[in-house]
């Protein structure tokens, strides 16, 4: 993923595809301009906020009633009629987004800095250390992959102009990532490494096949 080489995951679910990585995304939209519903919709309780179906519903209708997004409903909370007991968690919410943009006109905070306060003002992370799950170990190895990939955007591109703003750099971050997953569903015949299993690569349709994890200890029948 870092190195843009492309690749095919067989009998998986591909990198951009992962809960974990799609709720990250689904904030950096929010953040980019909140007018994405879907994303919007998707973290507005991830992690749980107590806002109900109910309330989501009513911020909808209220959305399509004066023909704004989702996002721009949640900001004008206040008018919304039958919220009461949400208005405060749906304000924090909003209070939470709008910090994150104001944080993001900084020219020194950068993309990996955008990361990590999401995953620690929503304790992304550390509800799923709580969990100490293998598989929630395996999310926050994702988590922080996905966190090299903007360190690696920080470092290395450089297409901005000078007066782009944090926004901008954002968007462009957003707009490469949908290129880079749009190519995880490439043909066979592609120039592209194809991950799997040991099992799944037993056949002659490969000319070369990689092992990992013939360390002693750790790939079995040795």
């Amino acid at each position: 993923v870092t190195a843009n080489i492309p690749y095919r995951i067989v009998g998986a679910v591909n990198f951009y595809q992962r809960r974990e990585i799609k709720d990250l995304l689904a904030y950096l939209r929010t953040v980019e301009n909140g007018l994405d519903d879907i994303s919007v919709k998707r973290i507005i309780n991830v992690p749980k906020r107590g806002i109900g179906l109910t309330t989501i519903d009513r911020v909808a209708d209220y959305a399509l009633t004066h023909e704004t997004s989702f996002y721009g409903a949640l900001q004008n909370y206040e008018y919304i009629d039958g919220i009461k007991r949400s208005a405060g968690k749906l304000g924090s919410f909003v209070s939470l987004i709008e910090s994150f943009k104001r944080h993001l006109a900084s020219p020194e905070y950068s993309l990996e800095d955008l990361i990590r306060e999401i995953i620690e003002e929503t304790g992304y992370v550390r509800l799923l250390e709580e969990e100490d799950t293998e598989e929630a170990n395996g999310r926050i190895e994702n988590i922080e992959e996905f966190m090299s990939v903007t360190k690696n955007f920080d470092e290395t591109n450089t297409d901005g102009t000078e007066n782009e703003t944090g926004i901008d750099r954002l968007g462009r971050f957003l707009n490469d990532l949908a290129l880079i997953a749009d190519t995880d569903d490439g043909d066979m015949e592609a120039a592209e490494v194809t991950l799997m299993t040991l099992h799944a690569a037993k056949g002659l349709e490969f000319p070369v096949v990689f092992l990992i994890g013939m360390e002693e200890g750790v790939f079995p029948l040795s």
